[in-house]
């Protein structure tokens, strides 16, 4: 039984991407898991679009912004790729 503040626990099947942060170093590292739907680079690329769109619902800005920042980080990287897929 879980207690009021925990989260209840789920298993994820059939992952397409799954991101976490590392500890101590807080290193983010992605995984990518190709499926029947998505198998190539485009499908991939619309996830990112999905990732964009919630990523604005949830700090309640447009996609625009969030746009703005992904273009940022695109031309200028800031961030380093761990365990490329």
């Amino acid at each position: 039984m879980s207690s009021p503040t925990q989260e209840p626990r789920f298993e994820i099947r059939n992952p397409l991407i799954i991101m976490f942060e590392t500890e101590p170093d807080h290193t983010v590292v992605t995984h990518l898991y190709p499926s029947v739907r998505c198998d190539g680079y485009e499908a991939y690329g619309l996830l990112v679009c999905d990732l964009v769109r919630h990523v604005a619902k949830k700090f309640n800005v447009t996609e625009e912004e969030v746009w703005v920042w992904v273009d940022k980080e695109r031309y200028h990287h800031t961030t380093h790729i761990t365990r490329p897929a």
